[in-house]
């Protein structure tokens, strides 16, 4: 089994056994939300997956900034 960071909470786990090769790409939680996971079977899943993840670790991260107070002229 190898693991490999992808970005700052994505990370792709591959493994190998007599039935193929696969692998997971996991999203990991923190305390506001939960690990995803994501299984691959072929490059197309990956690409799929790791887009998909992605684009919630973004959302996630943007969800985290403060609102911009409003100013007013």
């Amino acid at each position: 089994m190898k693991g490999i960071i992808l970005s700052e909470r994505i990370r792709y786990v591959h493994c190998e056994d007599p039935d193929g090769n696969h692998g997971v790409l996991v999203l990991l939680g923190n305390d506001k939300y939960p690990t995803k996971t994501f299984e691959v079977n072929d490059q197309a899943d990956f690409r799929l997956g790791f887009r998909n993840l992605k684009i919630a670790e973004d959302t996630q991260a943007e969800l985290e900034l403060p609102i911009a107070e409003l100013v007013t002229a």
